[in-house]
């Protein structure tokens, strides 16, 4: 296969399953302090794929104050550590198969998470991810997060690619944005929520999970 493509990866909700971590942190967090779950959940997937300063504006918001948000962070980064040292950071199903075969078609592959680029990096190394990368990029080093389209668009002059010709694997309503903002094919594997019209119509396409996107592959 010979495809003149690059393709850039969302890390949390696509290569980990990580998303589901943090809203069963927060929900526990909603239940012992009697908070309103369905709120909470709204909450958080208001949140997903924007940067740590996005989602500090968002949750004090929300939660009406930076105590309440700054206790809400601790209690969740507790539970988060813990199911990680207990159980391993989570990797998405076919995320291995899916860089392997990007991999072994020569096309080159980035990483642009909101998460904290020394916190991706890290994560990468842990569930032997980091080696199918060229350029890892995290959110603390863009000024404007998604669903802006700056990082996908530091990514791909990283990479030496056209953002036309960039593939955005992308499971958040904001990267979606942020993908298509950028000029880019994005591509939605949704997680925690599945996408509603606007989405639909910002999406080049919208698919179960990542073997699906090597189909995807395969028949361009």
């Amino acid at each position: 296969m010979n495809l003149d493509i690059t393709v850039i990866f969302d890390m949390d909700g696509i290569l980990l399953d990580t998303e589901m971590i943090y809203m069963k942190a927060w929900e526990e967090r909603a239940i012992t302090t009697g908070l309103d779950v369905d709120d909470i959940k709204d909450m958080v997937l208001a949140c997903t794929g924007t940067t740590s300063d996005m989602t500090r504006k968002i949750m004090i918001e929300r939660l009406g104050s930076p105590e309440a948000y700054e206790e809400g962070l601790e209690f969740t980064r507790e539970y988060f550590h813990k199911y990680i040292n207990d159980n391993g950071i989570p990797v998405k199903k076919y995320a291995r198969d899916i860089l392997k075969y990007l991999h072994s078609n020569n096309i080159a592959t980035g990483l642009a998470s909101s998460t904290r680029e020394a916190v991706v990096r890290q994560q990468m190394k842990d569930t032997g991810l980091y080696e199918y990368f060229s350029v890892i990029l995290g959110g603390d080093n863009v000024v404007n997060g998604k669903p802006a389209p700056d990082i996908f668009l530091d990514c791909a002059k990283k990479l030496k690619a056209e953002p036309s010709n960039c593939y955005v694997i992308e499971d958040s309503f904001n990267g979606i944005k942020a993908a298509h903002a950028a000029g880019m094919h994005p591509v939605m594997v949704p997680d925690l929520r599945q996408p509603d019209d606007e989405i639909k119509g910002l999406a080049e396409v919208v698919l179960q999970d990542l073997n699906d996107v090597i189909k995807y592959f395969d028949k361009m």
